[in-house]
């Protein structure tokens, strides 16, 4: 069932073909709908550092076990869908004997009242006048918050200090995405800046779009294809300090694809209404699937990284955090140790 950027499709294992049969056969009806917060899980904030507000994330457990050594944290997509994100990394976890001991951790970038009904999901506090705001595009490249003050991707470093002090112990950080959620993860890589002693994975699920560090060939009618959030050209201001390794930190980083063997095309499960169609998106590819199998023979054979980034293609699984995630595919790497 994996495979590597370049090869060819091999027929997946019988049991992870009668997984996907009983999980769309037997699974949660409502697996693409809005899900509400999982129980078991509570709220939490902290104060950032750059007085841009607090901070929301979701965390599993009551905090017993103080010598934790690895955590999951996965990133909600577009629409702010930390219940169904949440949802898919429980059915991961479920009986997964890798599984144990880790808290698994979901941000909430949170955004204004007049916001948030064009992103909004099932059981997400109300923004409070002490919050950090982004917009729902903002966070999805690692942007500012309104008031200019915290970029996303610096947020998430603070997220993952803050963990540190809370677990002296903690060792490994996985950070997982889907869909805007992968998005935002696929870019993190490159302009991560965790605590020192933390390692570093990443699991990047069913991207509309991708970050090349190199340039590539611009078509006459589309000369956007280099430019940031596609391309490292015009990357904004408070990005230009870091983009100098970059590329570098992507090549040396643990990271692993998913992406859903039925992400592409126009039918239903596939969200092709809300998927990025500008030039700059479409010189990728036509679909998700396609722009990550696309993607992954550049970074074979152009970034060359230190350790291969092993591409899975999950065989059954449309544009479906809550089919990706709990793959017999999903659940390995998402709760693998650092390589």
């Amino acid at each position: 069932m994996k495979r590597k950027a370049g090869w060819q499709k091999k027929t997946p294992p019988l049991l992870t073909r009668l997984y996907c049969v009983l999980l769309f056969c037997c699974g949660p009806i409502a697996m693409t709908q809005a899900a509400g917060i999982p129980s078991g899980f509570k709220e939490e904030t902290f104060a950032t550092s750059d007085s841009a507000g607090n901070f929301h994330y979701f965390i599993s457990g009551e905090d017993a076990d103080k010598n934790t050594t690895s955590v999951l944290i996965v990133m909600h997509g577009h629409p702010r869908d930390v219940g169904n994100t949440l949802s898919a990394a429980l059915q991961a976890a479920s009986g997964n004997p890798a599984a144990s001991n880790i808290p698994i951790i979901a941000p909430l970038f949170q955004v204004s009242a007049a916001q948030s009904v064009h992103c909004h999901s099932s059981g997400l506090p109300a923004t409070l006048p002490d919050d950090a705001l982004w917009n729902c595009h903002s966070w999805l490249d690692g942007g500012l918050d309104i008031s200019g003050k915290l970029s996303a991707f610096g947020a998430l470093d603070q997220l993952v200090a803050h963990l540190r002090h809370r677990w002296p112990s903690l060792r490994q950080v996985t950070l997982a995405g889907f869909s805007a959620g992968g998005q935002f993860v696929q870019h993190y890589v490159a302009f991560a800046r965790p605590p020192e002693g933390i390692r570093m994975r990443y699991v990047i699920g069913d991207p509309g779009s991708w970050l090349y560090f190199d340039k590539r060939p611009v078509m006459p009618d589309c000369k956007t294809a280099n430019d940031w959030k596609y391309g490292l050209d015009n990357v904004p201001e408070w990005l230009k300090n870091d983009v100098t390794g970059a590329r570098e930190r992507y090549r040396s980083a643990d990271i692993s694809y998913l992406e859903g063997g039925n992400d592409r095309g126009k039918g239903r499960g596939v969200y092709y209404r809300i998927l990025d169609k500008s030039c700059a998106a479409n010189s990728q590819g036509n679909y998700r699937l396609d722009r990550g199998e696309n993607y992954t023979q550049y970074d074979r054979d152009v970034l060359k990284p230190v350790r291969p980034h092993q591409l899975t293609v999950v065989d059954g699984c449309r544009h479906d955090v809550r089919c990706v995630f709990p793959s017999p595919a999903g659940r390995q790497v998402l709760f693998a140790s650092s390589r």
